[in-house]
């Protein structure tokens, strides 16, 4: 499935041309060991700058905007080596798949923000092809928030398969290894030019953001010489600690299991949000970030927890 949009002349010095705003692959082509799963990628701004890496070389496993856990009962979603608390990472033969089914088509709603929206039930299989979670997970698309961004928010909502009682969601970072707590909504940025600029409450720099409860993240870039920033946002009554690296790849998220595991079971089940608006240009301050944020139609403007 791909949300198209006018790519403007002025930015490529072509001419305006059709290409993909979104990307929806759910056609579960990559080899157990990366756990294969649906994904978005690429995912462009309104200029053409793809914001998303899949399967690089350093993590193959990383695929785009996409949600994994490294541990849920035992079973590897994430995809790569499988850190033990004995032995460090290790390879090993618990590889998830995550198969969507029923999906509908993107439905198109009128008015001002021009929106496009898909939805439709995942099924989390163990290796060995059991049902162990099932979730509803739900994208919006939202076309014209500015005249140079774009926004999208992704939601989820998962409960244990039935015959199922709990689900245990687990971390690198619970079984010993130092801030690794990764796990849940996740984006890989593919490679940049430059240092990234990354803005959030807690302060400047991929440092203070990493573990934080900032409501926000402003991730800047430049790529194939163009500027481009993703500003992402939690949804203000269910904030979790930002995973964030800057070091060795991009990639950042709220992380389900930072410091203990996330118990989940029919009677509470684990929901995820995450929004975003995708920003041609460079956003040197937490203003700006937070103006360009008010663009999305789902974050509320006048919300305390924005506060720069």
């Amino acid at each position: 499935m791909a949300i198209p949009i006018d790519t403007p002349a002025a930015a490529r010095g072509v001419a305006p041309q059709k290409r993909p705003l979104a990307t929806h692959n759910t056609s579960l082509q990559q080899p157990a060991r990366l756990s294969p799963r649906p994904y978005l990628h690429p995912l462009r701004s309104k200029g053409g700058v793809a914001v998303t890496g899949a399967e690089p070389a350093d993590h193959p496993h990383h695929l785009g905007l996409s949600i994994a856990f490294s541990d849920v009962n035992g079973t590897n979603f994430w995809g790569g080596s499988t850190y033990t608390a004995t032995n460090g990472p290790m390879q090993l033969p618990n590889h998830g798949k995550q198969v969507p089914h029923g999906w509908q088509s993107p439905s198109q709603e009128g008015g001002e923000e021009h929106s496009e929206e898909e939805s439709g039930r995942v099924s989390w299989l163990t290796e060995g092809g059991r049902d162990l979670a099932v979730e509803h997970r739900r994208i919006q698309y939202f076309s014209n928030t500015g005249p140079s961004s774009w926004a999208l928010s992704l939601s989820s909502v998962i409960v244990p398969a039935v015959g199922v009682q709990r689900l245990e969601v687990s971390s690198s970072a619970v079984k010993g290894r130092k801030g690794a707590g990764y796990g849940g909504i996740f984006w890989r940025f593919p490679p940049a030019a430059r240092e990234p600029l990354v803005l959030s409450e807690a302060g400047s720099g991929a440092g203070p953001a990493h573990g934080s409860g900032s409501r926000w993240l402003s991730i800047g870039m430049v790529i194939d010489a163009a500027p481009v920033t993703v500003i992402l946002a939690q949804d203000a009554g269910h904030i979790l600690p930002w995973f964030v690296r800057a070091e060795g790849y991009l990639g950042a998220g709220p992380a389900v299991a930072w410091a203990k595991p996330a118990v989940v079971d029919h009677h509470n089940p684990l929901k995820l949000a995450l929004h975003a608006v995708i920003h041609d240009g460079h956003v040197h301050t937490p203003a700006h970030a937070l103006e360009l944020l008010d663009q999305h139609p789902l974050i509320n403007p006048g919300s305390p927890d924005r506060t720069p």
